[in-house]
C-alpha cells in the first residue's frame, strides 16, 4: 500500500501553486542492503541471507568499479546507471583543461522497455493508493526531504495539479 499525506504549498514563489493542496507519497521506512538481502531470502530462495547479502555486496561494488572505467552499467528491467562530467566551458578547445572539470556526477536513466516494472506507466498500473490525514505521524516526519521548510518554502518540485 501507498500511503498519500495532503499538504498545501505554502511557497509565495510559486503563486500558481500558493495555498493548493497536494499529495506527497509517505514512506514508510527505509531499507538497508541487509533488510534487502533478508527479503530476497524471505522469498524461498535455497540461498540464506549472508550469501545473498554477500552477493550483492559485490554486485554494487562491482558497479562502481565498472563505472569508474568508463562503462555504463545496464540492469534488464532496471535501468542504467553511468557517470557525467561538470564542466565549466573553455573559448577554444586547447583551452580546455582538466581544471574545466568541476564534477563527477552519477546518472541513472529508468529502463523505458515493455519489461521494465520500474516504469511510471507499470508501477501506476498496480499501485494502491491510500490517503493518510494530514498531520499523522510517520516515519519520515521532520525527516522528509519534500516536506515544506521553515520560513514557508517547499523543496523538491511542486506541479501546477489540475
Amino acid at each position: 500500500m501507498i500511503y498519500i499525506r495532503k499538504y498545501q504549498n505554502s511557497n509565495k514563489n510559486m503563486p500558481k501553486c500558493y495555498g493548493k493542496w497536494y499529495g506527497r507519497i509517505v514512506h514508510t521506512e527505509t531499507l538497508n542492503l541487509d533488510d534487502l538481502c533478508d527479503h530476497i531470502a524471505s522469498h524461498g530462495t535455497i540461498f540464506t541471507a549472508d550469501v545473498v547479502a554477500g552477493t550483492v555486496k559485490k554486485f554494487v561494488q562491482c558497479i562502481q568499479e565498472l563505472l569508474l572505467e568508463g562503462k555504463k552499467v545496464k540492469l534488464d528491467g532496471i535501468g542504467t546507471f553511468y557517470l557525467s562530467a561538470k564542466t565549466e566551458g573553455a573559448e577554444a578547445m586547447e583551452e580546455f583543461t582538466m581544471g574545466n572539470v568541476k564534477g563527477v556526477r552519477l546518472r541513472f536513466n529508468p529502463d523505458q522497455s515493455g519489461k521494465s516494472r520500474y516504469t511510471t506507466a507499470a508501477l501506476s498500473r498496480v499501485a494502491k493508493l491510500s490517503s493518510v490525514l494530514p498531520g499523522a505521524h510517520t516515519e519520515e516526519d521532520g525527516n522528509d526531504d519534500n516536506s515544506p521548510q521553515q520560513g514557508g518554502g517547499t523543496s523538491g518540485s511542486v506541479e501546477e495539479q489540475p
